[in-house]
């Protein structure tokens, strides 16, 4: 994974819930991502704990951070995840 962190291009830092919203919009599942609010739960708008787990390989997969299990519970919104990506990132 540390190939595409280092191949990451810097400029579409800092990263936004607006960038992760589009990168999990075509996932399959019943929650409608492209209409989650940044503050929104992942939980309270429906998605299980497959959803979070797609989502989180997903962000992983594009940005080449591992996100700990451990840090699930504070990463739970789209707004927190990209915090989360920036302070990483940076």
């Amino acid at each position: 994974m540390a190939q595409l962190t280092d191949s990451l291009d810097r400029t579409t830092l800092p990263v936004t819930a607006d960038q992760i919203r589009e990168l999990i919009a075509g996932l399959d599942t019943v929650v409608k991502f492209r209409e989650l609010k940044d503050d929104t739960p992942f939980g309270k708008a429906g998605a299980d704990s497959l959803d979070v787990f797609n989502i989180v390989i997903a962000v992983e997969d594009r940005y080449g951070i591992a996100i700990p299990s451990d840090r699930l519970g504070s990463v739970n919104t789209l707004g927190k995840m990209a915090g989360y990506l920036n302070e990483r990132l940076s």
